[in-house]
């Protein structure tokens, strides 16, 4: 009895082990798989922005690393020059003189004698075949004019000034004086002064225009300004020997 129960349990042991066996492995297994990102570099960007003031371009090159994630920005400007050409008119040139106001009227007054004195040519340049090529004309005058303009002219201050005529004379045959000869210079109004040294530059393309060759009479003319004609108050003469550098 006790053998047949041992054999029975071997039989049923054995029995158990060929089941589990016919049913195979109930472990699973799992495969990993591994996913690889590949980084791709970014183009770089570059932007050109032009400066309001017109003082060049500016390039800014930003170049951006996905790797790192990065940003670098480099910038590069570019300056630009302009040359700008000016032409300078030089202040000696000479430009033709605005007439006085006219008709102009006599108010020199005989007691007191002329309002300039003095005159004499300065700065002289001599010219190769004789006389002077260029020169000025220097000279005293008495420029005071408080109170010689009516009121209605809206100021009694005169306004004193020279002219300068090339071959000039006057002609104080009436109430107004005539001119003769060229006008060659003008000043503008001067200070006025009692006892003034005055120089005026005389300028060659002047004597040229006016056609003066060899001895030529220079007439300085003390004048007032005024609004409807201008007034003499001054006069003086003094003769030259010119001779042009051309």
């Amino acid at each position: 009895m006790k053998r047949t129960s041992i054999t029975l349990l071997l039989v049923l042991v054995l029995m158990v082990a060929g089941c589990s066996s016919l049913g195979g492995n109930s472990a699973s297994t799992t495969s990993k798989t591994s996913v690889s990102q590949t980084s791709t570099k970014a183009a770089d960007s570059t932007t050109t922005t032009s400066s309001a003031d017109g003082g060049g371009s500016e390039s800014t090159s930003t170049t951006t690393s996905e790797a790192t994630g990065t940003t670098t920005t480099a910038a590069a400007t570019t300056t630009t020059t302009t040359a700008t050409t000016t032409t300078t008119t030089s202040a000696d040139s000479w430009t033709e003189p605005k007439p006085p106001n006219t008709p102009l009227q006599n108010k020199m007054d005989e007691n007191d004698g002329s309002r300039i004195s003095n005159v004499e040519v300065i700065h002289k340049e001599e010219a190769s075949d004789g006389g002077y090529s260029n020169f000025d004309v220097a000279f005293s005058a008495n420029t005071s004019m408080k109170r010689v303009d009516p009121a209605e002219h809206g100021t009694v201050r005169g306004e004193p000034y020279f002219l300068v005529y090339a071959n000039g004379d006057l002609d104080n045959g009436s109430r107004f004086t005539d001119t003769s000869g060229t006008l060659i210079e003008r000043t503008p109004v001067v200070s006025q002064e009692k006892n003034g040294d005055f120089a005026i530059e005389i300028h060659p393309e002047a004597l040229d225009k006016a056609g003066a060759d060899g001895k030529v009479k220079l007439m300085i003319l003390l004048m007032d300004r005024d609004s409807d004609w201008d007034d003499i108050y001054g006069v003086a003469w003094v003769t030259v020997d010119y001779s042009s550098s051309e």
